[in-house]
């Protein structure tokens, strides 16, 4: 449906570089990365708000790359709702279908279905002013759908609602996805929000594509430290591989005291031997151990004592010094667990990394495209 292929643009001194992503008809791709990654910016190289200094933007085999934006059927659902403040509800979002000089024949039956799927029925007759921020944000949603655009494009909308309507309007999405089969490009820097509604992500850090894959992938296995980074990953340490054995590669790791095993990524070259790299492990995949709690099959263990901890709702982060290591790693337990192992400041302690959890991440950026097989669509 979509596809950049590299695409390029200067503004100032920030820079989009070689980007390239592509999108499959019917699916949900969202676009991550931290604030000034440039996920805007690229957005409005999609639309043609903004110009190429190279590259190009196809969408379903056609080059749009110079198109005007009215041109490209693309739909459009902006950060800051902008609705006609002097026209009613219905009269905004007829506005499109009429500007396309669409017969009200071929968009009514479908805004007729958007408009009972978002429960605005009530609202058509009222002006912009008089409505809620959610008001106004299913009205914009339902305006950006009407003109049944080939690529609906989401600029960060949900980020001035509150929490619960936030999630509210994420299983709407994905609800008038599934039945009306659009093909979605959304940018967020909220880790919850995309990964909720993609099917698959791209991650942009500084103007450039780190990774691109299915989304269970890149959670489970982001390839570089930028990425981990901004995936919550904070256990990261220096290392070299010694050798590849198997599925697991052997890897020194000064900072926690000694060698360790970590599962090669399925499908990804195994990285050569001498290579420095950064081991990477959730906190929450960082296991405590004790006479009940025995270590799985070819876990690292390493003795220390925990230093601090910290409350965070359901979730408490521990702080765990290995003993004679220079590393400090965090643990995240539920209360529960902090309860059955009765943890207290300076005492003891055994953590665990499970092989199978201990990350091996690249240390310098090189972009990972994960490629669909061929003929594979989104997850719908």
């Amino acid at each position: 449906m979509l596809e950049l292929e590299a695409v390029c643009s200067q503004s100032g001194s920030f820079r989009v570089d070689d980007v390239r992503m592509s999108v499959a008809d019917g699916e949900s791709h969202v676009l991550l990365g931290p604030s000034g990654a440039g996920k805007t910016t690229l957005l409005e190289l999609i639309l043609g708000l903004r110009e190429l200094e190279s590259g190009s933007v196809m969408l379903a085999g056609r080059d749009i790359t110079r198109e005007p934006i009215e041109r490209r059927g693309v739909g459009y659902l902006p950060q800051r709702v902008s609705l006609f403040p002097h026209l009613s509800v219905r009269e905004n979002i007829a506005y499109g279908p009429r500007c396309r000089r669409r017969p009200a024949c071929e968009y009514a039956p479908v805004v007729d279905d958007l408009v009972e799927a978002t429960g605005i029925g009530h609202l058509l007759e009222r002006r912009p002013d008089t409505l809620s921020g959610g008001e106004r944000q299913r009205v914009t949603l339902v305006r950006a759908l009407a003109t049944r655009p080939r690529l609906l494009l989401l600029d960060e909308p949900f980020t001035a609602l509150n929490e619960s309507l936030r999630r509210e309007f994420w299983r709407l999405l994905k609800t008038l996805q599934a039945e009306h089969g659009f093909t979605m490009l959304m940018i967020t820097h909220d880790l919850a929000e995309g990964f909720f509604l993609a099917d698959r992500v791209t991650v942009l850090i500084d103007g450039c594509v780190e990774q691109t894959g299915d989304k269970e992938d890149v959670w489970r296995y982001p390839a570089t430290l930028p990425v981990a980074a901004y995936l919550g990953i904070r256990n990261t340490f220096d290392a070299t591989v010694r050798e590849v054995d198997g599925d697991e590669a052997v890897v020194d790791c000064p900072a926690l005291g000694g060698s360790l095993r970590a599962a090669l990524v399925p499908g990804r070259a195994a990285p050569p031997v001498g290579e420095p790299l950064a081991l990477g492990i959730r906190a929450e995949f960082v296991a405590l151990r004790d006479a009940a709690h025995p270590p799985v099959p070819g876990e690292y263990l390493l003795d220390g004592r925990i230093t601090d901890a910290s409350v965070a709702g359901a979730e408490v982060v521990l702080l765990f010094k290995p003993d004679g290591a220079e590393a400090t790693l965090e643990i995240s337990v539920s209360h529960r667990l902090l309860r059955r192992f009765d943890v207290a400041m300076g005492q003891p302690a055994t953590a665990g990394l499970p092989p199978g959890d201990v990350l091996l991440l690249q240390a310098q950026t090189t972009p990972v495209v994960a490629r669909r097989p061929p003929g594979q669509g989104g997850v719908r």
